[in-house]
This record gives structure tokens, C-alpha cells and sequence, in this order.
């Protein structure tokens, strides 16, 4: 589903005439009929996987800025094995929990 979304994205730009209309036109039917033969469950990888990726990068990004020093390896490690752990819901349960908290500093 994730390459199908990343296709549409891509098919979306502009120009590319008719040809890329029909295509992407094509793409975003397969992109629903996927949607409706997955359900919920689907989409909520998608969101998972996504959010796993941005986290990825940062930590990452981190990791590059540190001294790169054999304890900062073996953390990043574990945060690395602890970000793929990580399930739907425990995902909601910490999203949900973060938004309670920023409504309470309100």
C-alpha cells in the first residue's frame, strides 16, 4: 500500500499530459480498491510504517551530530531494535497519551 501511495504521489506532479492523468488515474483506483479490500487494519500499517520512517531519520540525524563513541553506537542500537518493535497500538497508546499531556499545558 505504501508503494502504491508513493506511485500516486509520484504520478501526481505536474505535467506529463494525458498519458500520466490516465495512469494516476489508474493508480488511484487500485489505491482504493485496496483500501477497501484491507479495511482499517491496512491503513493503519501505513501509518505506522510511515511514522517508523521519520523516526528512523531522526534518530539518525542524531546519531550523525553525537561523537559516534561506542556508547552512543550501542544506544542508538537499542533505540533502533525498541522503534521496531514498536506495534499499532502501542503507537495510539503513546500518541493519544501525547496529546492528553499537551492539552493538560493548555
Amino acid at each position: 500500500m505504501v508503494e502504491q501511495i508513493r506511485k500516486l504521489q509520484d504520478l501526481n506532479r505536474p505535467g506529463g499530459g494525458w498519458w500520466r492523468q490516465r495512469r494516476e488515474w489508474r493508480a488511484r483506483e487500485r489505491l482504493v480498491d485496496m483500501l477497501e479490500a484491507g479495511g482499517p487494519e491496512l491503513l493503519n500499517e501505513a501509518e505506522l510504517r510511515h511514522w517508523k520512517s521519520h523516526a528512523m531519520v531522526e534518530l539518525f540525524l542524531r546519531f550523525m551530530d553525537s561523537p559516534m563513541k561506542k556508547d552512543d553506537t550501542a544506544e542508538t542500537l537499542a533505540q533502533i531494535e525498541a522503534l521496531n518493535a514498536v506495534t499499532y497500538e502501542e503507537y495510539q497508546q503513546a500518541k493519544k497519551k501525547l496529546a492528553e499531556e499537551k492539552a493538560a499545558a493548555d
